[in-house]
């Protein structure tokens, strides 16, 4: 069914154009790679500024701008309590580990691991885990382009659907085989500006119609709000909370706190930075980016349900993405919903490459491990690359095959085993007892556990949001993460108290490294010479050992 305010032609013309201009920054980047540390982490070269737009952009996904706008149109307060839990979960990263990570150095979660536990448990802790949560994501990420192609550009068909979202999903894997993490950088700081700069735009018309006066335009908000069936007003709370057991609505926001701060792909993106103070200070920064863009898309979502009245927007949550689309129809015309939609085809882009990179850097560094494979680096940047090509097709392939599922019913759990990781590396970097057995109990256990919850969640079945909502067996409406989170924190102490293995020699050195800087891998110095290939450590070498 047509839509009255897509503009289809404006849009194509400015993301073949974005397109243009994002594949010769890539281009540029791919000069200074010459190292498989300059593929995997832009050689440790990616200063504080750069890296605080592109941790900011790795956050920002369909989800978190066009629908969260049309979430707070709906539901008001309640959305925006939601909203505040994602810019809260960053200070968990800031204030615990985004510093240490860095000086501790690798190229993965797995390294890390490593300090602590036998090599080929944590490298293939990190393996799962890692490439787990790339596919779930990644299927998730393909959904949402075919979203921005119904929504933004009026596509109707199916196939035509497909075929947007293996061109979105390929130009992703274009990205990243020839700018590696550089490139992926800088797509990820243009996209940031982007948002940051059509965000901003939107925000000022709807300010400058109300001639800065907020106490109006909440009123105007307030009055055109569709009525609640419990006479909760838009502005007070209870139009989300108020339904359904206060339980399932701190689950959900549990789970936000701690699962996107678990998230491998975001764990990286400390890994690039020049040093850990550097890492810290570009935590810092992202955070702080995020107060003025929720305040921003709070403005626009109270801004529509005020200048376009509550029949006229999202009315239900499987609706909830043409409110922040019509809103730009009013504002610019076509060439706003142009602009959108070629900006929302590059928020879900731009996490495709992060995503991919991740899950390549691990495929290839973990696994090298695991077969004890001996590389010089130009062979193993040719295995990155191919890597990349291999699994970049894989994923596009099964994610348009999904396609006709609702996949979106996959975001909580993908954030559900970011908390997974979370214990792991916690314990890693401040636990003097933690162990081999206490890593395969946390890792390895909080899966078992998450998918068990999932599996019987209304997730899977039983609810129009579920994966499959033709038949239920679902026992629980909590999300997984409010049971799975604690379990895993228990199983990993219970893991590592029912062994004797210790190793405070490794540890002592770790947090020398994590809270000194001492010892932390370099920027990559070229005149140096070659990036040569750390010998794999026997799977049966204690930590301090293999050092």
């Amino acid at each position: 069914m047509s839509n009255g305010f897509a503009a289809p032609a404006i849009g194509f013309a400015i993301s073949v154009a974005l397109v243009a201009v994002l594949f010769g920054i890539v281009v540029a980047a791919r000069r200074g790679q010459r190292t498989p540390t300059d593929f995997y982490l832009g050689g440790r070269r990616i200063g504080a500024g750069q890296n605080a737009l592109a941790l900011f952009a790795s956050f920002i996904l369909l989800s978190t701008m066009v629908t969260m706008t049309g979430h707070i149109a709906l539901n008001g307060f309640d959305a925006f309590i939601f909203a505040s839990g994602f810019a809260v979960s960053w200070l968990v990263a800031l204030l615990i580990f985004a510093a240490p990570l860095r000086n501790a150095g690798g190229c993965t979660i797995g390294d890390v691991f490593a300090m602590r536990a036998g090599e080929r448990s944590a490298r293939t802790a990190s393996l799962v885990v890692t490439l787990l949560l790339f596919g779930t994501y990644f299927i998730v990420m393909m959904n949402a382009v075919g979203i921005v192609a119904a929504v933004m550009f009026d596509v109707d068909s199916r196939v035509v659907q497909a075929v947007v979202v293996a061109a979105a999903g390929l130009i992703a894997t274009l990205f990243v085989v020839i700018g590696g993490m550089l490139g992926t950088t800088r797509v990820l700081v243009v996209k940031a500006i982007l948002v940051i700069a059509i965000l901003a735009a939107l925000t000022v018309v709807v300010l400058a119609k109300y001639q800065l006066n907020l106490a109006q335009l909440l009123d105007d908000a307030q009055a055109r709000a569709l009525p609640h069936p419990g006479g909760y007003d838009l502005l007070e709370p209870g139009r989300e909370f108020s339904e359904g057991s206060p339980v399932v609505h701190l689950s959900k926001l549990f789970a936000v706190l701690v699962g996107h701060a678990g998230l491998p792909y975001m764990f990286m993106r400390y890994f690039t930075a020049s040093s850990g103070r550097d890492a810290r200070r570009s935590a810092g920064w992202a955070g702080m980016m995020f107060v003025p863009f929720y305040l921003c898309t709070a403005v626009l979502g109270l801004g529509a349900v005020a200048l376009l009245g509550g029949q006229n927007i999202g009315m239900t949550p499987p609706t909830r993405d043409i409110t922040m689309t019509r809103l730009a129809d009013l504002l610019g015309g076509p060439w706003a919903v142009g602009a959108l939609g070629a900006v929302a085809l590059l928020i879900v882009t731009g996490v495709l490459a992060a995503l991919l990179i991740s899950a390549v850097t691990s495929a290839t560094r973990d696994l090298r491990v695991l077969r004890r494979v001996q590389e010089a680096p130009a062979a193993e940047l040719r295995a990155a690359r191919r890597n990349t090509v291999v699994i970049g097709i894989a994923a596009v392939v099964v994610s348009v095959a999904l396609l006709p599922l609702p996949t979106h019913a996959l975001i909580p759990i993908t954030v559900d085993l970011g908390g997974v990781v979370l214990p792991a590396v916690l314990y890693s970097l401040f636990w003097r007892r933690f162990n081999t057995a206490g890593l395969r109990w946390t890792v390895f256990g909080g899966i078992a556990v998450t998918g068990i919850l999932f599996l019987f969640s209304g997730l899977l079945s039983g609810t129009p949001v579920a994966l499959f909502p033709g038949f239920d067996i679902h026992l629980i409406d909590i999300d997984p993460a409010l049971v799975a989170v604690p379990l895993t924190f228990l199983m990993g102490y219970l893991g590592t108290i029912s062994s004797r293995e210790r190793d405070d020699a490794g540890f002592a050195e770790l947090q020398v490294r994590a809270f000194t800087g001492a010892g932390e891998p370099a920027r990559q110095d070229h005149s140096a010479g070659p990036d040569l290939a750390k010998e794999p450590a026997r799977a049966d070498q204690t930590p301090s050992e293999a050092r």
